[in-house]
């Protein structure tokens, strides 16, 4: 059971990494926290529910290709946001930004509602993926060995990008110095919108892949981001690698904590961020 309960863990990982990547990505070079973010989570789910039962349902070629389709289609929501909104406020003080991500969360929610309504709706999980693997006496769900095989891809394509291309040279220079990026004669707008697309990318399959897990309605955005930005905190703003070992450490100790003590098991991770901002707190003081 411990070991199933790992696994739901990992599972549940991955989807805040796919969520906190992307969101510290976008903090990392345009220094905006974006509360919206958990929306577009949110729209990659319900396209996913809308597009999959077109794309020979119950397939799993059906199931990702709709959840590469929706993944697109966020992104280039995403762009449309960075480009008519968000880049007129760059330069301006963090309340104005927080005030127009905040909004663009209302926006997007009463769209939904009217969209999809305020039932909660499923995504079926095509057969071949509803199974289980089988290890003496424990039962491993496929769908979450899936997930976290997702996870390794994700994560090994993200790497060798960031590592090997100069695509990937440009943002780590970004997040360092977005001034000597642009002295070097890059576009730091495109450069902007292009971080902007992937993550949104990212949470839009992500929203895609939980749809197929857990029901969804028009609250599923707030319900992820408050765990995405805790992933955030703990792994460090921008810190790529460590929103993955902060979403897996966030996702293990949920999932162990709902197992044997369910009432405490956002409390640990809460109690988990205080920790590691108490302790930041203290290397700070006493450098």
């Amino acid at each position: 059971m411990l070991l199933v309960q790992i696994l739901q863990g990992m599972m549940e990982g991955v989807f805040l990494f796919l969520i906190a990547s992307g969101l510290t990505l976008i903090f990392g070079i345009s220094r905006i926290v974006n509360f919206a973010h958990g929306s577009f989570y949110m729209v990659g789910a319900f396209l996913t529910y809308q597009i999959y039962p077109f794309l020979a349902q119950g397939t799993i070629t059906g199931f990702f290709l709709s959840i590469g389709i929706c993944g697109v289609l966020v992104a280039l929501l995403g762009l449309m946001f960075e480009f008519f909104l968000l880049r007129r406020i760059y330069r301006a003080d963090e309340l104005m930004q927080l005030v127009l991500t905040l909004a663009v969360v209302l926006i997007i929610r009463d769209v939904t509602k009217f969209i999809w309504g305020l039932d909660d709706v499923t995504v079926q999980l095509p057969e071949a993926l509803a199974g289980a693997l089988v290890i003496g006496d424990t039962y491993l769900p496929t769908y979450q060995l899936v997930m976290v095989a997702i996870g390794v891809v994700v994560l090994t394509v993200a790497w060798f990008t960031l590592k090997f291309t100069r695509a990937g040279i440009i943002l780590r220079a970004a997040t360092d110095d977005r001034g000597m990026v642009a002295m070097l004669g890059t576009n730091q707008a495109h450069v902007f919108s292009l971080v902007f697309m992937a993550g949104c990318f990212l949470a839009g399959i992500a929203g895609g892949f939980a749809a197929a897990f857990e029901s969804i309605n028009y609250l599923l955005d707030t319900r992820v981001i408050v765990l995405a930005f805790i992933v955030v905190v703990i792994g460090g703003l921008g810190n790529f690698y460590g929103a993955l070992f902060a979403a897996l450490a966030v996702g293990i100790l949920k999932a162990i904590g709902l197992l044997y003590a369910p009432r405490l098991s956002m409390v640990i991770i809460f109690l988990l961020m205080a920790v590691v901002l108490l302790i930041r707190s203290l290397r700070r003081s006493s450098d």
